[in-house]
């Protein structure tokens, strides 16, 4: 789909109406007049879905009262659009879903008298608006919300930590896995206030009893008994006599109930780690959980995490992978953590999935309780509890600006990542789910550049078998409609562990058994995910990308075995792609001398740059303690970008990037100087790489990047691309060091 002009006007006139609204003025309300206008119709609503109700927020009709009216979800039509997640077109209506983090957030209907119904650029054109305000809806709304959380008796609280998620999250902090909630007075206790004690803590067991018997049966119904014993086992516990006269015993020596619970359990927990075994160990993190249910009874904070509806920001000492991809992102408004840097794979989720995030935010923990009203800003890197009506209205405003922005880059969408003199560069998706497939074209993406297979190992106790994987992946190919889609062989180890597959302990996991290495150990596992991904490849276009190749001889070990699955495959009948292009990851700094030899055997390469910066400087990008030394503009790092490229350049073989770095706008026009010729990124930033591309003149990006090459010191290097730039940004300001705290 091209925009026409007048389709590009609208794009325009509903960013301006998001620019100039005031504290007082309805910017959603702008916009369905100005979709009315552009569609010639009579009716054009917008509708909040939550819960079961939709509930009417803006209309086109000047005259008609904005007094929200709740319709039910279960009409037939609007019951269809949200639980298929699609649009529905009839003769005079339309009905667009809101889907925001794979929730639908709202519907966007039109009715016009016209019974020739909808043309199939208007459906698009009308799909692509819904996808621009479903973000406004979200940013708009949970700070409407979060005005009657505030308690006008507290002071705003700010924590500092590092940016690694843009956009920003209003909603009530949820802890996981958090400690014993600091602040909390214990008073000095007398004989009467022992009782007192002793009765609050059987009232809190009473409590945690009733709410384990409705999650058995919540979890049985959904999974099964099996999974419904951890519960029950908990509820054992409770009503255990030894374990009862122990609580009371606390008390009676003069302990607090906060201090009987924490110190009982404790034990527990300390008896469970000390056997060494893994089961055991899983029994102590389930006590450590049922300690907080406790001890959340006592102290009366409701529970969010419990409630169907529950949503707001999770807060966390840290997270893993395998932590991250068993969240539910549509029910997430943001993500804090007080270990972990930008380039995490924590971090690159939070950005895949479009969670603003903040990590380092070090001690959050213990200066704020669960259910705390958080504002979590991942573009400059803070976090503010309990903010003011006056910091509400700011954010308020801010979402506005930020939609307005993606709405006025949406204009270019379709149009091509030219430079003003003609050179072509090809902007792709990175991405981590196969449900972020579907709308990558409204994103300009012209495919996917990196698709994280390891994330499908991920999630359960046992590995897929080829029939998941084969399920999976030609889903995902016809999902794409035509668009090519890069498989990254299964990349895991290191910080990503497979619970399916047990792994010795390692002093470096970094340094040790894992991507390719660790597929090389467990061919079983790499034939199988061949197999899928060959026998997918008859459904679309896709190229196989192998990472963290550090010499030719894991090349050939590879295309040892990809040979053998592709003779099976043949023995056995079964249709493939015989030409599907294979690709090399470049982020081991041993592959850069090689890279002319490793060339010549692959059809493309890709350079991550978040390892082979890690690698190239000797700093662990997990480490916050040395994030300052995480530096991609490094020129040691720049000069293995140089020779990559080049070697593409001569071979006349694409070369991309996929690390983050790809996505800075700053440093796109160095990227492009220095020979790169794709660069893969999060969906949400391709647009604003297209425009830093289409401004940007190629020989003079090239003028810059030779410039850039003949220096020696980081600073340097960012004074050539602020004045390459022309904004007076100060070097220590470009956003790729990734470790501002401050504003």
């Amino acid at each position: 789909m091209v925009f026409k002009n007048q389709s590009a006007k609208t794009f325009s006139r509903i960013a301006q109406a998001l620019k100039v609204s005031k504290q007082d003025e309805r910017p959603l309300a702008h916009i369905v007049q100005v979709v009315r206008e552009h569609f010639r119709a009579e009716d054009c609503s917008l509708y909040e879905f939550r819960k079961v109700t939709l509930t009417l927020v803006a209309t086109d009709k000047q005259d008609r009262s904005l007094e929200k009216v709740e319709l039910p979800a279960d009409q037939e039509q609007m019951q269809l659009v949200v639980r298929s997640k699609e649009a529905l077109f009839a003769k005079e209506t339309a009905s667009v879903p809101l889907v925001y983090q794979e929730k639908v957030v709202g519907v966007l209907t039109l009715q016009r008298n016209q019974l020739n119904g909808f043309e199939l650029p208007e459906r698009q054109f009308l799909e692509f608006i819904a996808l621009q305000l479903a973000g406004a809806i979200q940013s708009l709304t949970i700070a409407e919300r979060a005005k009657r959380q505030i308690k006008e008796d507290q002071d705003p609280l700010i924590i500092r930590g590092i940016p690694v998620s843009s956009g920003f999250g209003i909603g009530p902090a949820l802890f996981l896995n958090s400690g014993i909630i600091s602040g909390v007075s214990e008073p000095d206790l007398s004989p009467h206030s022992t009782k007192n004690e002793w009765g609050n803590l059987q009232v809190a067991l009473h409590k945690t009893l009733e709410e384990l018997s409705h999650l058995a049966k919540k979890v049985e119904n959904k999974f099964s008994k099996d999974e419904s014993n951890i519960f029950e086992s908990h509820r054992t516990i409770l009503s255990d006599d030894d374990f009862l006269k122990k609580l009371e015993g606390e008390i009676e020596m003069g302990k607090s109930a906060l201090e009987a619970v924490g110190h009982v359990l404790q034990e527990y927990v300390q008896q469970f780690e000390a056997m060494k075994n893994q089961h055991f160990e899983e029994t102590a993190v389930d006590l450590e959980d049922l300690k907080q249910k406790i001890l959340g009874n006592l102290l009366g904070i409701e529970s969010c995490q419990e409630k169907e509806d529950w949503a707001g920001i999770l807060v966390a000492k840290s997270l893993g992978p395998s932590d991250t991809i068993r969240l539910d992102a549509s029910k997430l408004l943001g993500i804090i953590t007080m270990t972990g840097g930008p380039t995490s794979h924590a971090a690159i989720l939070a950005r895949s999935l479009g969670i603003p995030a903040v990590m380092g935010a070090v001690g959050i923990m213990e200066k704020i309780n669960p259910g705390t009203l958080l504002i979590v800003d991942g573009d400059k890197g803070k976090v503010i509890a309990n903010p003011t009506p006056s910091i509400l209205h700011d954010y308020e405003l801010f979402g506005e600006e930020r939609v307005a922005k993606m709405v006025d880059l949406s204009t270019i969408a379709y149009e091509p990542a030219l430079t003003l003199d003609g050179h072509p560069i090809h902007l792709e998706a990175n991405a981590s789910f196969a449900s972020n497939v579907k709308k990558l074209r409204y994103f300009g993406a012209e495919g996917i550049g990196l698709f994280r297979t390891e994330f499908l190992f991920l999630k359960g106790k046992e590995l897929p078998n080829e029939s998941e994987q084969f399920d999976l992946y030609s889903q995902m190919i016809r999902d794409a409609g035509g668009l090519p889609i890069t498989f990254r062989i299964l990349d895991a180890g290191g910080d990503k562990p497979i619970e399916a597959l047990p792994m010795e302990k390692e002093e470096n996991p970094f340094l040790g058994n894992r991507s390719i290495r660790l597929t090389l150990s467990h061919p079983h596992i790499l034939k199988t995910q061949l197999r899928a991904l060959l026998r997918a490849s008859t459904f679309g276009s896709i190229r196989l990308l192998i990472p963290m190749i550090s010499g030719m001889e894991e090349v050939d070990a590879i295309k040892e075995i990809l040979e053998i699955v592709k003779q099976e495959l043949s023995h056995e009948n079964i249709r493939y792609d015989p030409q599907i292009p294979f690709g090399m990851m470049i982020e081991v700094p041993s592959a850069v001398p090689l890279v002319s030899s490793l060339i010549q055997h692959a059809d493309f390469l890709s350079i991550g740059t978040n390892d082979l910066t890690q690698y190239t400087l000797a700093v662990d990008r997990n480490n916050e303690g040395v994030a300052s030394f995480f530096e991609p503009l490094h020129p040691a790092v720049l000069s293995f970008i140089s020779q990559i490229a080049s070697a593409g350049l001569k071979a006349k073989k694409p070369v991309g990037i996929c690390g983050e770095m790809a996505s800075e706008p700053l440093i796109i026009p160095l990227l492009v100087g220095l020979g790169i010729t794709n660069l893969s990124m999060i969906p949400s930033c391709i647009l604003e790489a297209k425009k830093v591309i289409r401004q940007l003149n190629y020989k003079e990006a090239q003028k810059m990047a030779r410039e850039a090459l003949q220096v020696s010191r980081i600073g340097e290097v960012k004074e050539i691309l602020a004045r390459f730039n022309g904004r007076g940004i100060p070097y220590s300001k470009i956003r790729p060091s990734l470790i501002e705290k401050g504003e």
